[in-house]
């Protein structure tokens, strides 16, 4: 019944393992993308956190330095007031004059003011101590009555001079607080350009180790299979992609060297397939050619002129076949398959038609079972061309002597029209490719000659008309075709389903 598709596994699995390649290394083209650009994006992550700690502290450091520049020119600005009053001291002293000792009390008064602004929060613990003892001597010059004449120096002095030390000590403070602030803004700027430099130099290498990698995986392999297209678009049957690796590209590769297979194979069909039809056609018009010479000749029998009528009606028979299925093949192809429906009972179409083949395949035992009225809406020269091609096939494709069973049923809302043979079977592995064009196996020449068309072209015709075909084949146990047609309207619910 339905033969083997066109290739062997075998033969397919051996061209295809004839493609030079090495040995494909496991890993996803997309995980190596996302793997290279995750480390490109991990690394700019760490430079922009580097950068917002930087500048955080950086932030922290000018806020330190600003503080300490003020509490600078807070101590400098007393320091000054303390040297004025130190000054106008002595001018009281040498002349008397109060206006000096107004001016000296004005001074400490503004020096007190000014020691209230230094800044004791977020400090050390000994500069806040030092600003607190500024603070606490001023506050004890300033509560107390100023003389009408000035003590003597050496009573007064001491105090004035203990608190020009601290102050110095203060401002000295400072300085070295704002000078340690900047080096170590300078050393964390250092830092920060090292990193960079660094997270730079690593970026780089990653941008130019995934482009290498992308080369040797995309690049490389796309132009190759570009140059393997463009053979095969030439002409060249025998162009493949190498597949250097199990990822994506890969996979395309392979899928573009099946395709190249299965391109060949199609062209070595068809040209096959020219050659059958070339032969199948020569035959018929031979024998009819030969067979009118021979009709012309006023020496033949009543029976040998009987019978030569009858073989040139068989190969007039053989010709319009393969014409109808030619013509079916190019219809589908195009997908113009026109069907000229109308109501007919498939069981009485098949019961007749049975009858009629069993004169044609007087080698086998072919026998009919239905009885239960089937109405489908079909093309009737279609169905019947149906039947035909199936009948021939399981003749041609089962031994001598063998039985071929046609039945026709009502199975809910369709119309099953069974096939079976007891022929040799189809191997499992070819079943999926025997409805496929050009449809011949490697071995099924030795059972009977044909295009490959049959099956395909009933295919198609089952389909168009809204049914199905599915086919069991289990080795040396036969073959059995069955068809789904629906059941024309108005008559689905007549019978009895089986």
């Amino acid at each position: 019944m339905g033969t083997p598709p066109k290739r062997s596994s075998s033969t397919s699995a051996g061209r295809r393992e004839s493609v030079p390649r090495r040995r494909p290394r496991v890993r996803s083209l997309k995980a190596y993308v996302a793997l290279w650009t995750g480390a490109i994006l991990f690394s700019f992550l760490l430079l922009i956190a580097a950068w917002f700690t930087v500048q955080a502290n950086l932030r922290l450091m000018r806020q330190r330095t600003v503080a300490d520049a003020r509490a600078l020119d807070a101590a400098r600005e007393l320091r000054n007031h303390l040297l004025n009053e130190e000054r106008e001291d002595l001018l009281w002293r040498a002349t008397g004059d109060a206006a000096h000792r107004d001016a000296k009390l004005a001074a400490l008064r503004e020096a007190v003011e000014v020691a209230q602004h230094l800044d004791t929060a977020g400090v050390p613990l000994d500069e806040a101590q030092l600003a607190q003892d500024i603070r606490t001597r001023l506050l004890a010059l300033g509560d107390a009555a100023a003389p009408q004449a000035p003590p003597p120096i050496e009573k007064s002095r001491p105090a004035i001079d203990e608190l020009l030390a601290a102050v110095r000590r203060y401002i000295a403070r400072n300085e070295l607080d704002m000078e340690a602030t900047a080096q170590a803004a300078l050393q964390l700027q250092g830092t920060m350009d090292r990193w960079a430099i660094g997270v730079v130099g690593v970026v780089a290498v990653l941008l130019a180790a995934g482009s290498l990698g992308l080369v040797r995986r995309v690049i490389r392999p796309t132009l190759e299979l570009t140059h393997a297209a463009r053979g095969l678009g030439q002409g060249d049957l025998s162009a493949r992609a190498a597949v250097t690796r199990d990822d994506e590209l890969g996979a395309l590769c392979r899928t573009f060297n099946a395709m190249a297979e299965d391109t060949a194979d199609h062209e070595r069909a068809r040209l096959e397939f020219v050659a059958l039809v070339a032969h199948d056609l020569k035959n018929p018009l031979v024998t009819i050619g030969g067979g009118i010479r021979r009709l012309q000749s006023p020496a033949l029998t009543p029976e040998q002129h009987a019978a030569w009528l009858r073989r040139i009606a068989q190969e007039a028979a053989r010709l319009e076949k393969l014409t109808h299925d030619l013509m079916d093949t190019v219809q589908v192809s195009t997908g113009r398959l026109r069907l000229n429906k109308g109501e007919l009972d498939l069981t009485a179409l098949l019961r007749e038609l049975v009858a009629e083949q069993a004169e044609v395949v007087c080698d086998h035992e072919l026998t009919f079972q239905g009885e239960e009225e089937c109405r489908i809406l079909a093309d009737r020269d279609r169905i019947e061309r149906v039947a035909v091609n199936l009948i021939s096939n399981a003749a041609k494709y089962s031994p001598r002597g063998t039985a071929i069973e046609v039945k026709v049923a009502r199975s809910r809302s369709a119309a099953v029209f069974t096939v079976r043979d007891e022929g040799t079977g189809i191997a499992p592995e070819e079943l999926a490719a025997i409805f496929q064009p050009f449809g011949r196996g490697a071995h099924a020449h030795r059972w009977a000659k044909g295009t490959g068309l049959g099956l395909n072209v009933v295919k198609q015709i089952i389909e168009a008309h809204g049914g199905s075909i599915n086919i069991e084949s289990p080795v040396a146990e036969g073959t059995t075709i069955e068809i789904l047609l629906p059941l024309a309207p108005g008559s689905q619910g007549e019978g009895s389903g089986s």
